[in-house]
């Protein structure tokens, strides 16, 4: 009698250890290993060293940036934003020089002096 619960007993711990496991309609089981990612169809895996944003940082459907991508659209901006000081200050520096000679013009006596202060 002993033999024959512990016979059940041993056909049941299985069948109870599968029932227990279930996965949502659509869907396969999968085994995995330790450090594995699994990531639904419904998202995107990224890489570890992938740069995060605040949600939703672009259009709907654009997706992710990758970190060298940003990097380099960063230094195009840091370059472009030295180009632009660089025009700002040529263009204060052409301001003043028309300034200067037009006041020259202004305080000229006469015209052999005006003429000087243009060439």
């Amino acid at each position: 009698m002993d033999r024959l619960i512990l016979f059940v007993i041993l056909l049941l711990v299985p069948a109870l250890s599968w029932s227990e496991f279930s996965c949502p309609d659509g869907t396969e089981a999968a085994c995995i290993e330790t450090g594995d990612k699994v990531c639904s169809a419904s998202t995107k895996c990224v890489d570890n060293n992938a740069t995060c944003f605040d949600d939703f940082p672009c259009s709907t459907g654009e997706g992710f940036v990758c970190g060298t991508e940003y990097d380099a659209a960063l230094n195009d901006h840091k370059r472009s934003t030295e180009q632009y000081d660089q025009l700002v200050k040529e263009n204060v520096s052409l301001r003043q020089e028309r300034l200067d000679r037009k006041n020259c013009v202004l305080n000229a006596t006469g015209l052999i002096e005006a003429q000087k202060c243009v060439r």
